[in-house]
């Protein structure tokens, strides 16, 4: 196997991708599409990426390529990751929700949710949160385009290794059990999130209108103009007010976007009065031609 794929072969592999989720590879990046399918070469007896590629169009609609689209996939995720953000919602973003709020109801989203920790770290820090929220209903909904990470968010179940990655000890003693070598979330914090394998830019299984969604780390990986239809997508899901979380160094600007920044609070938006619901066009082409 040679230390990088020929280029008509990863121009393939990169265009499977985009095809299945929307998301580019950079040509600086590249170099990681055969280190992240060297583990399905060797399961599937497969010793080549050129022979991953004639296995896939042999058999299009079958599972080999939705395996190779995930491997592909970075599924970099860890419990209160970017705390300040975390410190952000809790403080700030979430007070401001509830004193606005018409009726004890609060519905969060998190899309692009990989293997669960950043939804199940929204859950804890609720509790954490005490009687603020203790006769509300809560609701958090989680997806992701891996059906794998999806399945592994599931199940809660985590390794010594994703412990130790921001998760406070407070919190890994209140909330986990060991397991083996392993860490199994309690049902409590797990009945709190559901989760659903769906693509943001077609969501399937999402519905409602969110108070508070967080999108982050996944506009990165679009074009511009895959960014665009993905901003409109979270639109359609939010009312006026509802904020909106996006990584650090992701940005609106130029998108044509509805939500507008929060100039007080880093990475935060809030949609502005045109993500009205009821508009007919909120899935429109205008947004996605602005």
């Amino acid at each position: 196997m040679t230390a990088a794929a020929p280029h008509h072969t990863a121009e393939k592999l990169c265009r499977l991708l985009s095809d299945m989720t929307g998301q580019t590879v950079s040509e600086g990046r590249r170099w990681r599409i055969e280190s992240s399918l060297r583990p399905l070469l060797r399961a599937r007896g497969l010793t080549s990426l050129d022979a991953l590629i004639a296995a896939i169009e042999r058999d299009p609609g079958g599972p080999l390529a939705a395996q190779a689209v995930d491997a592909m996939l970075n599924h970099e995720s860890s419990f209160f990751r970017d705390i300040g953000v975390f410190r952000t919602i809790e403080q700030s973003v979430l007070p401001r929700i509830r004193d606005a709020a018409r009726e004890k109801l609060l519905r969060i989203w998190c899309a692009g949710a990989s293997t669960g920790q950043e939804a199940y770290s929204l859950a804890m820090m609720l509790k954490r949160m005490g009687p603020m929220w203790d006769d509300w209903r809560i609701s958090i909904h989680a997806t992701d385009v891996s059906p794998a990470a999806i399945e592994t968010a599931r199940r809660g179940r985590y390794t010594q290794m994703d412990m130790q990655r921001g998760l406070p000890i407070n919190e890994l003693l209140r909330w986990f059990t060991a397991v083996g070598d392993d860490w199994q979330l309690s049902d409590e914090i797990r009945e709190m999130v559901s989760f659903s394998a769906d693509n943001l830019l077609d969501p399937r299984r999402v519905s409602g209108l969110f108070d508070l969604i967080l999108c982050r780390n996944v506009l990165f990986y679009f074009p511009e103009e895959t960014k665009r239809a993905a901003c409109a997508r979270l639109a359609a899901f939010a009312r006026p007010g509802t904020y909106l979380v996006l990584g650090a160094g992701e940005m609106l600007t130029g998108l044509g976007s509805r939500f507008v920044s929060c100039r007080d609070l880093n990475c935060i938006y809030i949609a502005d009065r045109r993500s009205d619901p009821t508009r007919p066009d909120r899935y429109a082409s205008e947004t996605l031609a602005s």
